[in-house]
């Protein structure tokens, strides 16, 4: 069921865009760099993403968890290494 939806993340800032393109991302709810949505996946919907494809990243639902849990196991805390050094010689 991922497949129903997209999360789309504005790659590259707005400034000097063409007016067209402007107006799709703001119906995509994209007005700053970096910033995320999750979108339907409509025709609808691809046919904007495809107007300002070399603006945007898309993923899947599924892509998109997958990646944060590889970020979560990356950053998880670890148990700290402990080293009993030998007393006496």
């Amino acid at each position: 069921e991922s497949w129903r939806h997209l999360v789309v993340k504005l790659m590259r800032g707005t400034a000097g865009k063409q007016k067209l393109h402007l107006a799709t991302l703001k119906t995509l709810k994209l007005n700053k760099a970096g910033r995320q949505v999750v979108v339907p996946n409509t025709p609808s919907v691809r046919g904007k993403l495809e107007q300002v494809s070399h603006l945007v990243s898309i993923k899947t639902l599924e892509q998109h968890n997958q990646e944060l849990a590889g970020e979560r196991e990356r950053l998880r805390v670890r148990e700290p290494i402990v080293v009993r050094h030998q007393t006496g010689g």
